[in-house]
């Protein structure tokens, strides 16, 4: 059967659009319904694609260089940090940074493709050629050589590949839907403190009431012992107006805080030997971090559980690690001083406005001390209300958690088959029956 694959280069199977701006002096250009990526939109580590930052007009397409690619094609990142790979759950355009690519039609599945060019990565980057930046060009399409099965083997194992990348996609998806509700409460109870407002509103008609009462008639949907546990008025404070019985404080008095600290450079390792070492943004995934390296002489410490806070360049990115880890001098890692894990998660999100400020603020680099990070107003609740709140949402959390293992298992699967499945060592027997079988 190995006789039916086909030695060739890239760019005999593909077909290569490339990309442009618009003039960013013409605001015409700009703001329309058409989605225009860069690498930063898709450089995620996902293979689908269905945002991008910036938008353009019908007249920006038109008067520039730039092309729409279809639901499905393929872009690559050409400049910089080259061959970033994802495709489009929808049409967009692209700038010149990158390239569009589809499979030749009859000659390679544009699904293929795409798991060929992430198994061939490693050699596009070893001949990207420049002078500040690496540069991916078209004759790096025709250097780098792939083999091509039969068209229905193409498809059988894109299948195969893209059946576990898409339920690594919907547990993402999952857990995106899952931090909005924590969020969501975290927001009600602790921001915008609607149950104390709905409660003060009922008050104020009916001065006499009991507390029950009031929590029955203002909060309907909230289990008493929930509606109970929120005062009825808001009170003055240095920093607002605040439930009556929560405190003006700061993330010093209600945090344990622990500054990250490198240790010596010769102790770290991709060997997996020591403990996983985290240091800042880069090693930052959706909710956990992404393990980089690891160390072998760590100083400080993160447990299970704690909340990361990257502390330079940039203040405020914001983790959650699921195992015990070393941190670096771009981290700090935080839980409540009454060890509340999924309340300190979402109280650093809320933060953000004043990460920003010392990010804004930074020289060269964006940094916060411990100091001012301790020193960060916080408004305080009472213990049962934080209590409550930890019991509802920590079983969210642990549901995230388990998507994300589970997502992770997944990942390594697929890369194990991918080079296995691309290379033709591992065999789809009667592909077009696969393909039947699954109404494909």
């Amino acid at each position: 059967m190995a006789d039916e694959w086909k030695d060739l280069a890239i760019a005999d199977a593909i077909e290569i659009i490339s990309g442009g701006t618009p003039k960013t002096s013409t605001q015409e250009y700009w703001g329309g319904s058409i989605p225009w990526l860069s690498v930063a939109d898709f450089n995620k580590g996902y293979r689908w694609v269905n945002t991008a930052e910036k938008s353009i007009t019908e007249r920006g397409l038109k008067e520039s260089a730039t092309e729409i690619l279809n639901i499905g094609d393929i872009i690559i990142s050409a400049r910089g940090t080259v061959g970033v790979v994802a495709q489009l759950a929808k049409p967009m355009a692209f700038n010149q940074s990158c390239y569009g690519i589809r499979g030749k039609r009859g000659v390679a599945d544009t699904n293929f493709v795409y798991y060929t060019l992430r198994h061939a990565v490693t050699q596009m980057q070893q001949v990207a050629h420049g002078g500040v930046f690496n540069t991916i060009t078209r004759d790096t399409f025709k250097i780098i050589k792939t083999r091509l099965p039969s068209l229905n083997e193409q498809k059988a194992i894109a299948h195969i590949l893209g059946t576990l990348d898409d339920k690594i996609e919907l547990n993402r998806q999952m857990n995106k839907t899952l931090e909005e509700m924590a969020r969501t409460i975290f927001k009600s109870w602790f921001v915008d403190f609607d149950p104390v407002h709905a409660k003060a509103a009922v008050r104020r008609e009916h001065p006499a009431w009991s507390n029950a009462l009031v929590s029955r008639a203002a909060l309907p949907n909230l289990k008493p012992e929930i509606a109970e546990l929120f005062p009825d008025r808001l009170v003055d404070s240095e920093l607002d107006k605040i439930p009556e019985g929560w405190r003006d404080s700061t993330v010093g008095q209600n945090f344990r805080l622990t500054m990250g600290q490198s240790p010596p450079g010769s102790t770290y390792n991709e060997n997996e030997e020591g403990i996983p070492f985290y240091q800042g943004r880069s090693d930052f995934g959706y909710r956990f971090p992404s393990q980089r390296v690891f160390c072998t002489a760590p100083t400080r410490f993160a447990e299970a559980g704690d909340t990361l806070v990257s502390v330079r360049a940039p203040v405020g990115d914001v983790n959650m690690t699921n195992e015990k880890c070393a941190v670096g001098r771009g981290v700090a890692a935080i839980r409540h001083s009454n060890g509340y894990k999924s309340f300190t998660y979402y109280s650093m999100k809320h933060l953000k406005n004043y990460f920003d400020k010392f990010e804004a603020e930074g020289t060269v680099f964006g940094s916060i001390n411990k100091s001012d990070f301790e020193n960060l107003p916080f408004t305080a609740p009472p213990s049962d209300v934080l209590e409550l709140f930890e019991r509802l949402v920590s079983p969210i959390d642990n549901r995230i958690k388990n998507n994300e293992g589970e997502s992770n298992t997944l990942a390594a699967l697929r890369d194990a088959l991918l080079p296995k499945l691309i290379s033709g060592e591992l065999r789809i027997k009667d592909a077009e029956r696969f393909l039947k079988e699954r109404g494909l």
